[in-house]
């Protein structure tokens, strides 16, 4: 019998295979711990004791070609929430790093200083493990200088770690590794605190750079403005350092994706599944942002006017929000504000009612009263500062006058500046989900969301300090299952005002906060 080129040969006509020589144990130790001098990706199955995946191999790949061959000054990677991003470019590669050129200073840095210093001590802890020292026999760390924020090795090497705003003095670095320098979705939608960020990446950060030195960047986008947006921006317009931009979506959407996957191809399917990315899309800006690396352009203003939307009808499902900013003084000043609000099933905001005076404390309680009355909220929210603390005895009293139960609820403030406290709100305006019914007080809370935060003066932004409210509660309460939010609706619907006043507390200043939160 002929076989054919195209066809298979049995294998028992098969020629026998001479036997393949096999290593020893000494001889295989040799090579894996060669290749792990010589390979981050190596170096991280057998030192970090990590498997990585295809995206994290292109990431380690890229670092290493960047120190080993001088191809980029700055790498900016950006990559979506889980990707295990950090693990690699701050634990992993700086680990390599240390073992490889013990006598180099690098700096960590993130969002806080305990975020860096934690990445900071995996680094320290490698380096000090034995299999390190087998790989690398020239890199120790010092005795004389091991604490996580700043330790050193035995051939002078230091790690720095620091926290993003944070002066470093004193300490000059090779290698800088910045891991999600903005803290989250709310800062990443303040300008000012944007600003200082950038200030200080512009500034004190670069500073500390060694000639030569390179800079990597990793996070996930979080707005136009981050601090990826910046870098980006400000090396086409001074391209004095060679970037390399590694952006990968979860979704493959190009057909030259950095990993060759095809148009809707999933990223580290063997973590992320079908089900966690169709949920992850039911907000389309938070998916096309922080999911996909595509945030939407941003003009620079906070609120534009094509981002106000006035409607005429409002959905009926949902539940009601009274939200206040109080002021004391009568006829000069600030504004007293209250807001009814009504968030959908959908997480829609819309703005059904707005009052505004400057007016008597008694004025501003009848008139919160009033509204509590005729909607029914769900809550009643206020910051937790001093004139609320004054406000809330005179609202109790008249509210037992009045039988009229007040779903109260106080919001920490925690010395956060009004624009921050704001930036929640900034991101549901972003994404299109706020409305304003159409009315008469449209015309000045209008004009304080196009003018915040640049506005001077008295009574220009009262309207926004109430209506941030919602945007900071809304993220306490995205997690509420619709059972949860029922029986909260049954305790306010069957509570006696006896017992609602027992349950706040009014009669003891220290108590001021609902009990059964």
């Amino acid at each position: 019998m002929r076989y054919s080129m195209s066809e298979s040969i049995p294998d028992w006509l098969k020629p026998p295979q001479p036997p393949q020589p096999q290593l020893s144990p000494a001889r295989q130790l040799f090579l894996t711990l060669a290749a792990a001098q010589e390979h981050p990706r190596h170096y991280a199955k057998t030192v970090v004791e990590v498997i990585p995946a295809a995206h994290h191999i292109l990431i380690l790949n890229a670092l290493e070609d960047g120190v080993m061959n001088d191809t980029w000054d700055d790498l900016l990677i950006c990559t979506p929430p889980g990707s295990a991003k950090s693990t690699y470019v701050s634990h992993v590669f700086p680990s390599w790093y240390m073992g490889k050129f013990p006598h180099e200073n690098i700096i960590i840095a993130s969002h806080t200083a305990t975020l860096a210093e934690k990445w900071s001590r995996k680094v320290r802890d490698t380096v000090a493990s034995p299999i390190h020292m087998q790989v690398f026999p020239d890199s120790q760390l010092s005795k004389d200088s091991t604490a996580v924020s700043n330790w050193s090795t035995t051939k002078g090497g230091s790690c720095l770690a620091a926290g993003a705003g944070m002066a470093i003095l004193g300490n000059r670095a090779r290698m800088i590794f910045c891991d999600d320098l903005v803290s989250g979705w709310e800062q990443a939608q303040s300008i000012t605190q944007l600003t200082k960020l950038q200030d200080w990446w512009a500034s004190d950060l670069k500073s500390r750079m060694k000639p030569y030195a390179k800079r990597v960047i990793v996070n996930q986008r979080l707005s136009p403005n981050d601090i990826a947006g910046f870098v980006m921006k400000e090396h086409a317009k001074f391209p004095t350092r060679r970037l390399k931009v590694i952006i990968l979506p979860m979704e493959a959407d190009s057909e030259d994706d950095p990993l060759g996957r095809k148009p809707g191809d999933i990223l580290w399917p063997e973590w992320y599944t079908p089900e966690m990315v169709a949920d992850l899309k039911r907000d389309d800006l938070i998916w096309r942002t922080m999911w996909q690396q595509q945030p939407p352009s941003d003009d620079g203003s906070w609120v534009s006017g094509e981002e106000i939307k006035i409607v005429d009808i409002v959905p009926k499902d949902g539940n009601h929000y009274l939200l206040s900013d109080l002021a004391l003084s009568v006829n000069t000043g600030d504004y007293s504000v209250h807001l009814m609000v009504r968030v959908t099933e959908s997480r829609d905001i819309y703005i059904v009612e707005g009052w505004r005076d400057r007016v008597s404390p008694e004025i501003t309680v009848d008139k919160h009263l009033d509204l509590i009355d005729a909607y029914g909220p769900m809550e009643s929210l206020i910051d937790d500062d001093n004139a609320a603390k004054v406000y809330v005895h005179l609202l109790g009293a008249k509210a037992r006058e009045r039988g009229i139960p007040v779903p109260w609820k106080m919001l920490p403030m925690r010395g956060q500046d009004k624009e921050t406290r704001a930036a929640p709100l900034r991101g549901w305006f972003k994404r299109g989900k706020v409305f304003l019914k159409r009315a008469p007080w449209n015309d000045w809370l209008v004009k304080e969301l196009i003018a915040f935060p640049n506005a001077l003066g008295q009574g220009v932004d009262d309207g926004v300090d109430a209506l941030s409210l919602i945007g900071r509660r809304l993220g306490a309460l995205s997690v509420i299952s619709p059972e949860a939010e029922k029986k909260q609706q049954e305790f306010q619907n069957q509570v006696t005002l006896d017992g609602l006043w027992e349950q706040y507390d009014l009669d003891n200043p220290k108590g001021l906060e609902l009990r059964m939160a």
